[in-house]
């Protein structure tokens, strides 16, 4: 199975209260991968570069550089690219 759009509301059931979205049903297989993901990044260990580059302000001169440029039409095809 594809993880592409695993993150889509429309890919799993909602549950509503009063007409307000309360809950979203997943299946075994899919709570397995969310799971996954979720103990990666809780278990994932500061690495010494963070810090360096956190501290050096080039972090927000990356974000300013990223928001002033425009979107890609297909980022899959970009990403695939590098």
């Amino acid at each position: 199975m594809s993880d592409v759009g695993l993150w889509t509301l429309d890919r799993f059931p909602v549950v509503y209260d009063q007409g307000e979205p309360k809950a979203v049903l997943v299946d075994v297989a899919s709570f397995g991968k969310i799971q996954t993901i979720l103990d990666n990044l809780m278990d994932r260990n500061l690495e010494p570069e963070d810090a360096i580059l956190a501290a050096s302000g080039l972090l927000e001169k990356l974000v300013e550089q990223a928001r002033a440029t425009p979107s890609s039409n297909d980022w899959e095809q970009d990403l695939d690219e590098l």
